[in-house]
């Protein structure tokens, strides 16, 4: 009768077990997702620039080199001004002083240089004056271009429609890989979204727009802006 007992107990412990196995690997198909990343992308033409530049002025005392900096930006500002452009468009930031020593070359003594920087950010919405505006800016020999920054105004207004567009590949993705596995997708699991609109930047070393150069190196067909939305979406799955 004992026996006949062990052996009614050892096969209940056998069959929780089993029970259990399956349920663990039910749950583990249940809970099974599929994974995938789509990006739309449209290219646009920029609408708006951004120069930045640099005015750096030395001297032999801090107060003349200060003196001499104010006039070569105000110089700028008012060419700036002259071609359209409202002081609104214009800032001024950045603004130091500092002295090292140098040897003369006459003299051959060491004499202390006193050096004034400022920096200008110019916005620039009419497109067609770029070229013209840097050609003058090179005949200021103080001032220096940073770089060119083309870019859109308001990249929002394509927001909707790359996203849109990004979850609707990633979705179909997700149909094609559910339809090759034999399985159908349930219901949405995870979602993130990407959104970049980066600039173009045209860089421009130290002074190579400067001394009244008359190839000022200025890109004349800027290059398109591309506007991007990446969707990483995921769907849980059942099997058919």
């Amino acid at each position: 009768m004992k026996k006949s007992l062990k052996l009614i107990f050892f096969a209940l412990v056998l069959t929780l077990l089993f029970a259990q196995t399956a349920s663990a690997a039910e749950i583990q198909q249940q809970a099974g997702t599929i994974e995938t990343s789509a990006t739309s992308s449209v290219d646009v033409d920029p609408d708006i620039v951004q120069l930045n530049l640099s005015v750096r002025t030395e001297a032999s005392s801090a107060a003349l080199a200060q003196e001499n900096n104010s006039t070569a930006v105000n110089k700028a500002m008012d060419l700036l001004v002259g071609e359209g452009l409202s002081k609104d468009a214009i800032t001024t930031t950045n603004y130091s002083t500092y002295s090292y020593t140098k040897t003369d070359n006459n003299t051959k003594n060491e004499v202390t240089v006193y050096s004034s920087n400022s920096s200008m950010t110019v916005t620039i919405k009419e497109l067609d004056k770029v070229g013209e505006i840097l050609d003058k800016l090179a005949d200021i020999s103080e001032v220096n271009v940073n770089s060119v920054n083309y870019s859109i105004q308001d990249p929002a207004k394509y927001k909707d429609q790359v996203i849109a567009s990004a979850i609707a590949a990633a979705k179909q993705n997700i149909l094609s890989s559910a339809n090759a596995l034999g399985v159908t997708i349930d219901k949405l699991d995870s979602l993130k979204i990407d959104f970049n609109s980066a600039s173009n930047i045209q860089p421009y070393t130290r002074n190579s727009v400067s001394l009244s150069t008359s190839a000022t190196p200025q890109p004349q067909s800027p290059e398109k802006i591309t506007i991007s939305a990446t969707a990483d979406l995921s769907y849980t799955v059942q099997q058919k």
